[in-house]
């Protein structure tokens, strides 16, 4: 029964009605006030034009000078992250030349035939490695290399 009740309270209300018959009232009111107030601004039109292209030019200076401000900001982060990684990949090689680590290619057999194709990748297996003679020094373990990048040129910013 309780359904039955909120549907009696619910159309007993004429609130929702009220309301509809209120905004379509309202509507109607601001239509007839409609070409009242195109020929106002008809008649206006020719006295604010100037003004509103002064503003127009005002703001579109605005949005080039915003644009470009944005454009020096992603320029300096871009830089200043390029020089950061400079300094990681400079602090990198101190490292790996600090710790001594020479490549070093020995052969145990000479070379017979001209090689024709050129290596492409490092060498990253140990060459064979004989018994050291008392005077040698055993041969440094080989390490893997990267192939080097060039950093990309600094161009500044086009205006």
């Amino acid at each position: 029964m309780a359904l039955t009740d909120d549907l009696r309270k619910s159309l007993a209300d004429a609130t929702p009605l009220y309301v509809a018959a209120g905004t379509a009232d309202l509507a109607a009111q601001k239509l007839r006030e409609l070409p009242a107030a195109f020929e106002r601004l008809r008649a206006e039109a020719p006295e604010r034009l100037p003004k509103l292209r002064e503003q127009a030019q005002a703001v579109a200076m605005q949005g080039v000078g915003i644009a470009l401000e944005y454009a020096v900001k992603a320029r300096e982060a871009y830089d200043g992250l390029a020089e950061r990684g400079r300094t990681v990949v400079e602090r990198r090689r101190a490292d790996e030349a600090a710790a001594g680590d020479d490549v070093r290619v020995e052969r145990t057999e000479p070379v017979t035939e001209p090689v024709t194709e050129p290596v492409t990748e490092p060498v990253t297996e140990p060459a064979a490695e004989a018994a050291p003679d008392a005077g040698e020094k055993a041969a440094p373990k080989p390490r893997r290399t990267a192939a080097r990048r060039t950093a990309p040129k600094k161009t500044p910013p086009q205006a």
